[in-house]
Formats: C-alpha cells, sequence, structure tokens
C-alpha cells in the first residue's frame, strides 16, 4: 500500500493506473495537513467541489481502499498545544472544532455517501485516530508512532509500541554523495555549510541522526563515509519497525513507514531519494516486506527464529540456523524440518543465549536459511 499524503498534491492518473496494474492499494488522504481550516460557506462549498471531482475521478480504480479527510489536523488540535499557543478563548477553540467538524465529519462523509456504493465508501476522518503519545494508540484505529526519532526513543522501542496499524513511522537517512553534488557545490559538502543545511528542514535533523549513530554505530569523520553510515542507521532503525509490525500478524495488520519519496534533493526520511536512487533502507525495505519473512525476536534469555507467510499456500521445508565467525568458522548449527501453515506467524526456534554464551557476538553472524521443499 501506497499513502497518498494530505500535505502534498492529488496525482496524476498514470499514478492509480500504474497501481491498478500492480496490485498496489492506495491510501487516499483528501489535501489537508496539520492544521485547521475554515468552516465558512463559501470554504466549504469550494472543498466540496474538490471532494466531488477527486471521487468521481479515481473512484473506478481498484486500488483506492481508504478514503481519508486528513492528516494530524485531530491529532494536532487536541495534543499540540495550538489553544495555548495561539492564546484561543473557549469561545474561539469551540468555533474552530466546529467548523473542523464541518468539513470532515458533516460534509466529506456526507458526499462520499452521495457518490459511492457502500462497498466503495470506506471513509477515516483524520490519521492517526489517536496520537502515538497515548495508550489508546496501540489498541485501537491507527498510530502515527514517533517516539523513535521525534521522542529520541531507542529504536527497540518499536518491539514494544505496536499498534493495531502503523500508517505512519520513520528516521531520517542521508542522500548519496552523487545525489548531493547534483545540488551542493563542492566547497559546501562539509556539516557546516549553509548551502548543506539548507538541504534539511527539520531543525534538529542532524542532531538527532548524530544522536542515534553515536548509539547504534562508529561515527566516521570522513564526509562520504558518514553519508553512507547514516543510510546503514536508517535501514536498521526502519528493519527494526517493520518486522515488529509484521512479527505481531494479526494483531497489526497495517505498517506503512514514512516516507517512500522525496519532492526535492535533501536529507530524509525517504527511502528513494529525489533522482529515484535507492538508500540502504530502499534494499532493507524490500527484504523485509517480502511474503516469506524470518524474523528475529531477542528475549531476555533467548532469541526467537520466526516466520511470517502472508502466501496463500502452505510452504514446508528445511529451517538451518547457525552462527558463524568472521572467519567463516561455524559456532552454532542447528537444522529443523518445519511446515509453515499460510496467512501465519509462528515461532519456529528459540535459540537459548547459555548455548552461545562463550561466541563474540560482534566478531559473528546469526546466519538463517529457509530452504523450500519446492525448490
Amino acid at each position: 500500500m501506497l499513502r497518498v499524503w494530505g500535505g502534498g498534491v492529488y496525482f496524476d492518473d498514470a499514478f492509480y493506473e500504474a497501481c491498478d496494474a500492480n496490485g498496489i492499494l492506495v491510501w487516499q488522504d483528501f489535501m489537508f495537513a496539520c492544521s485547521m481550516y475554515p468552516g465558512d460557506e463559501k470554504f466549504v462549498e469550494n472543498v466540496k467541489q474538490e471532494v466531488i471531482d477527486n471521487i468521481n475521478r479515481l473512484q473506478n480504480h481498484p486500488s483506492i481502499a481508504i478514503w481519508c479527510g486528513n492528516n494530524e489536523n485531530d491529532e494536532g488540535w487536541h495534543n499540540w498545544g495550538w489553544q495555548k499557543q495561539f492564546n484561543y478563548s473557549k469561545a474561539d477553540s469551540t468555533q474552530i472544532w466546529n467548523e473542523y467538524k464541518k468539513v470532515f465529519h458533516e460534509m466529506i462523509p456526507k458526499t462520499l455517501d452521495s457518490l459511492l456504493p457502500k462497498e466503495k465508501n470506506i471513509y477515516w476522518s483524520s490519521s492517526p485516530s489517536k496520537g502515538w503519545g497515548r495508550k489508546e494508540s496501540l489498541t485501537q484505529g491507527d498510530v502515527h508512532y514517533w517516539g523513535v526519532w521525534w521522542g529520541k526513543e531507542p529504536f527497540e522501542m518499536y518491539e514494544k509500541k505496536v499498534g493495531r496499524f502503523v500508517s505512519e513511522y520513520g528516521f531520517q537517512g542521508m542522500p548519496s554523495l552523487e545525489t548531493l553534488q547534483k545540488v551542493v557545490a563542492v566547497e559546501d559538502l562539509n556539516f557546516t555549510s549553509e548551502a548543506f543545511k539548507n538541504h534539511q528542514k527539520h531543525p534538529i535533523g542532524y542532531e538527532t541522526i548524530n544522536e542515534y549513530m553515536e548509539r547504534d554505530f562508529v561515527v566516521p569523520k570522513d564526509f562520504e563515509d558518514y553519508l553512507y553510515v547514516s543510510q546503514l542507521l536508517q535501514a536498521r532503525g526502519m528493519k527494526i519497525a517493520i518486522e515488529a509490525h509484521r512479527r505481531a500478524k494479526p494483531y497489526c495488520m497495517g505498517t506503512l513507514f514514512w516516507q517512500l519519496n522525496d519532492c526535492w534533493p535533501v536529507t530524509s526520511w525517504s527511502s528513494l531519494d529525489y533522482y529515484g536512487n535507492w538508500k540502504a533502507f530502499h534494499y532493507q525495505a524490500k527484504k523485509s516486506y517480502e511474503n516469506l519473512l524470518i524474523s528475529v525476536q531477542e528475549e531476555n534469555d533467548s532469541y526467537k527464529i520466526c516466520i511470517v507467510n502472508d502466501d496463500l499456500q502452505t510452504i514446508s521445508g528445511n529451517l538451518e540456523i547457525q552462527n558463524i565467525d568472521f572467519k567463516g568458522k561455524l559456532l552454532f548449527s542447528k537444522s529443523l524440518k518445519i511446515v509453515v501453515k499460510p496467512n501465519s506467524r509462528g515461532s519456529y526456534f528459540t535459540l537459548l543465549k547459555t548455548a552461545i554464551s562463550e561466541v563474540d557476538l560482534k566478531k559473528s553472524l546469526l546466519n538463517i536459511i529457509f530452504i523450500s521443499e519446492k525448490n
């Protein structure tokens, strides 16, 4: 699934045609994001015509899975302190919220009702339904989980904070040197230049990347090496998130990372840079979203080998588990014949930490291979 974000644009027909042809679902936001909007008669009528135009244009695309009123407007109003920030009176707040409801709780759903058959009329007034700081965000609706990145929580928190449908989460990675060289002069390719800083719009983006990098990697001094390691950092964090969401199936049945692409050459949360080049994260995403996923879940005393099968066929074969040092020496080996049910998630082996207690984990690799009987 791809989410067309409410802070962007309605895409051309070619985008939806490509999604139809390739079996990609579309979560379609209407173009409202991160703010409150007027509710006067002229504005509401203007929005209504925009909604009508896009529903008539897009409704017959089988890729359209859900219509969403806006991105984070409800969340912002209730949890971001706007009333206090702008010194709204009680009367102001009441009027603004009533005007919000007029657009997103009344006009848009009524317009959808008038234009769509029941089976196509899937409407969600605002995403997320609950903010990531609230307990309910992990038990109902959809959640934008930003404890990692905005909250600077460790990547491992992704494994603990899993919602029912995680429709936004992310971590920044820098583009390649090749991409930056197209838009930044050679003498400005350093962390102190204003030109380089301009290609990062998060106020503490570089600081946040560096803080996480210090936790998990040796921070490179060379600029090009730093760009590369930032991509490895992004890939590591997002791997943990995606695989935690998938292992939680069927409790969690949706995981949409922020974000796929960029609208200009920039350091961002994207997996593809502005020119379409794959960051390390995009390679990892391809692997972590495979229909048959083998994933390791670390617990206090063990490592659980989990398999998620999103195919609708039973798969059987041999599961090979090996711990190998960097010189190729086999330190641990286990072979299991397993049967993986269709559309399932299960734990197939528990490797006790005591079994590899004498192994230097910083100098070895846990290698897991599933050999299907079909192969």
